[in-house]
């Protein structure tokens, strides 16, 4: 049975390694150079993807489990991974511990603004959404007070104020890829990607 592809053409999975993250970054490295192909690795911790809760993150820092490396890997590097997973445990002593397929994404996010400028930046943005992303629940508000025109930018009253918030949903990779687009835009705080599995 073909594998179902998401909407920018690709499929995607998370992979669980036990190990230390700069081991796993190096064999990836290693592995993906040769095999002579060019791979989408991505790592949750770099790119604020949710994976764990608290309970499991403080085990993990006062050092009752060993370490774990969430990796986002393309269909391709997944099936290499499932195929070589023994000889990798036998060669350098990383474990797979999970294998799972990414049906989507989402990420929550807000943003307060007190100037109708930033307010119409993150506006546009929000409706410019790359392929294979999608705005929902979203809201946005707006109050606007002559009365407190010309104050100060850290008074209590501003003429102009402006917040939002919502979720934004999708394909994984194009997901990360707007969401270190937000860090061009301080105003906007973006949560941790959550990830749907098949």
């Amino acid at each position: 049975m073909a594998q179902k592809k998401n909407q920018t053409g690709s499929s995607f999975y998370e992979v669980v390694f036990r190990g230390k993250p700069k081991v796993v970054r190096a064999f990836l490295a290693g592995l993906i150079m040769g095999a002579g192909r060019k791979a989408t690795v991505f790592y949750s911790y770099e790119e604020g993807i949710h994976h764990e809760g608290k309970v499991e993150k403080l085990a993990e820092f006062v050092g009752i489990r060993a370490d774990d490396v969430h990796v986002i890997v393309d269909g391709e590097t997944s099936a290499l991974l499932k195929k070589l997973a023994r000889r990798i445990t036998g060669t350098t002593g990383l474990e797979i511990t999970s294998h799972r397929r990414i049906r989507s994404a989402s990420m929550d996010f807000d943003f307060h603004a007190y100037a109708r400028k930033y307010d119409q930046e993150i506006v546009a943005l929000l409706d410019r959404l790359p392929a294979g992303l999608k705005l929902r629940g979203y809201k946005h508000d707006v109050v606007v007070d002559p009365r407190a025109k010309g104050v100060e930018a850290y008074a209590v009253a501003h003429d102009y104020e402006a917040r939002g918030e919502g979720t934004v949903t999708g394909v994984i990779d194009n997901l990360i890829a707007f969401k270190r687009t937000l860090k061009d835009y301080p105003l906007v705080q973006a949560k941790d990607i959550v990830l749907k599995f098949a």
